[in-house]
């Protein structure tokens, strides 16, 4: 059996996969009579977009139903268009078909989130031709007939600035063309070779640590696949992350460490600087500390055990480790001993009357519920979330509702016998630090 072992850190400069910025009609360019038909939520609902901004200005908001930045930013949205009633418009224009978008917007209101009431166009096609884009939040400023800015972001100040000047002084957002990578299907080394024939058959076990793939962009992640059953043979690739990332994937096996609320960065270097960035200073920092790894392990090998000893070897100068802490925690138990109640949590659950409002666990692990817990109902907490069941066997779930609140969470998991305790308890803490 070949054995292959490729570990440093490398940086790679990909010729043949150069990025090109996305540009059609840019900064200072004039636009076209542009006729826009179905506006809804709008006195006009045929729009020609050149005419409307001779006389107001004009901000296209390019969104989508899954882009959180994009919905956080709606209040304040229309919170401008009726300070300047009468010299601003604005339009948000999504890809999305109206009807499932309608639905989105009904599920909104049903658990007292923001719908936005400014205009909407639905499944669109032009205006993302003429203004094509990579990320979003995506804005489109146009006055007088002309783009005056392209920009990630809106802020009062940028349009009283366009309202009474017309100009503004936010930086502008250049898109980038990128290569689609499926890590399902294709290694990360066959794409940096560009050269899917690599047989893999007879190796064992490689692996690499290198920077930041400028030809995959900045919309990172990991996927974890098995190659040969038989032979325990998997592979995992992550590209574009961040260090700490890839270092609460190594320690917390993937199932763990989700959040921040377990882990303690004490490190000050600039590996290290990039939580609390976004839009295209995040980028900025992703490009220059942004580190991309994959390995290859078969029988008898912990592919994250591997992958910690790997992030060791290629950043010496940083020391991880996990340290038994105890403190407060969310605490997730049976709510008491009977083996009646803990027998609740492995009945058969009707899928038929289960909606889009809720999320289904059949024939899962309990880590399963814990890394939902984790990655969404508690994203944001600052308290760890542990398992106290010790529960081993099958689990089948059924939570429905709004899930935003400690309460909430426990009305759902009560049928069950379960919840959710604020308590002090045990926990392992991922510690990042430098190394002395």
């Amino acid at each position: 059996m070949k054995y292959i072992k490729i570990l440093g850190l490398l940086f790679i400069s990909l010729l043949s996969h150069a990025q090109n910025k996305l540009v059609n009609i840019d900064v200072g360019d004039e636009i076209p009579h542009i006729i826009l038909n179905n506006v809804y939520d709008s006195k006009e609902h045929t729009v020609n977009l050149r005419n409307l901004s001779n006389d107001r200005l004009v901000i296209i908001d390019f969104w989508a139903t899954w882009c959180g930045a994009c919905l956080k930013a709606m209040p304040m949205m229309d919170s401008l268009a009726m300070q300047y009633i009468d010299k601003l418009k604005v339009i948000t224009v999504t890809k999305e078909a109206k009807s499932p978008v309608l639905e989105f917007f009904k599920k909104r209101r049903q658990v007292g989130l923001y719908v936005h009431q400014t205009a909407k166009l639905y499944a669109d096609t032009l205006l993302y031709k003429l203004f094509p884009h990579y990320l979003i939040p995506h804005y489109v400023w146009i006055k007088n007939g002309k783009v005056i800015a392209i920009t990630e972001k809106v802020t009062r100040e940028a349009v009283e600035s366009a309202v009474n000047q017309g100009t503004i002084n936010l930086r502008k957002k250049a898109d980038k063309t990128v290569m689609q990578l499926d890590r399902y299907k294709k290694s990360l080394l066959q794409f940096l070779h560009n050269d899917e024939q690599l047989d893999f058959k007879n190796v064992n076990s490689y692996s690499f640590v290198m920077g930041y793939v400028d030809a995959l962009g900045p919309s990172g992640g990991y996927s974890n696949v098995t190659l040969d059953s038989s032979l325990h043979k998997k592979r995992f690739t992550g590209v574009n992350m961040s260090l700490e990332r890839f270092y609460r994937v190594a320690y917390g096996n993937s199932r763990t460490f989700i959040n921040e609320a377990a882990v303690d960065i004490t490190s000050d270097d600039a590996y290290f600087k990039g939580s609390n960035l976004v839009g295209m200073e995040y980028e900025d920092w992703l490009e220059k500390y942004g580190v991309s790894y994959e390995v290859v392990v078969g029988v008898g090998h912990d592919l994250f055990k591997k992958m910690a000893l790997d992030l060791q070897d290629a950043f010496p100068q940083f020391e991880a480790s996990l340290v038994r802490t105890r403190d407060t925690c969310l605490v997730l138990e049976f709510i008491d001993e009977n083996p009646e109640t803990q027998g609740k949590v492995n009945q058969e659950i009707d899928q038929s009357a289960v909606d889009n409002d809720c999320k289904v666990f059949v024939d899962r692990d309990v880590v399963s519920l814990m890394i939902f817990f984790e990655s969404s109902v508690f994203r944001n907490s600052k308290i760890p979330v542990i398992d106290g069941t010790n529960y081993s066997d099958k689990i089948n779930l059924k939570l429905c509702g709004r899930l935003g609140s400690l309460e909430q969470v426990n009305t759902a998991l009560f049928p069950y016998g379960l919840q959710v305790n604020k308590k002090v308890a045990w926990y392992d803490k991922l510690v990042v630090a430098d190394c002395k």
